[in-house]
């Protein structure tokens, strides 16, 4: 009887924590669309269509343009640039972020404001910020 009794006690304290724990967690959308890179110092802007992959937030360049706007060929297109982006308690998106020149950044935070996306991208020399603008 005494085990019966601390059992029915265990799934009556399960029953109220489990939904309880549920809550807690923040569920926070993936940004998908298609965003605009700040312009290099040679004027080339990349997009970046951005998707989910499992629970976190992943990126591709879609596009290269050139200064004047015109599509340029690149070996960039079709390579990840945002790796596992996983989603933080704030909203934002903590992962790897790949840069044009091939620079790997394993500590950065998208951050997503309307149209923005702000990316604070670090590595063992410091960090850069960057800001995207949503497309589409």
């Amino acid at each position: 009887m005494t085990i019966l009794l601390r059992l029915l006690g265990l799934l009556m304290v399960l029953s109220v924590a489990l939904p309880a724990t549920a809550q807690g967690e923040a569920v926070v959308e993936v940004p998908r669309g298609l965003w605009e890179t700040e312009a290099d110092p040679f004027g080339i802007v990349f997009h970046v269509r951005t998707k989910r992959c499992g629970r976190a937030l992943c990126g591709r360049v879609e596009r290269v343009k050139d200064r004047r706007g015109y599509d340029t060929p690149s070996n960039a297109v079709g390579a990840k640039v945002l790796w596992e982006m996983r989603p933080q308690p704030d909203g934002s998106f903590f992962g790897e972020y790949r840069g044009p020149q091939a620079n790997r950044y394993l500590k950065s935070r998208a951050e997503i404001a309307g149209k923005k996306l702000r990316l604070k991208a670090c590595n063992d020399e410091g960090c850069d910020t960057r800001v995207w603008t949503l497309i589409r």
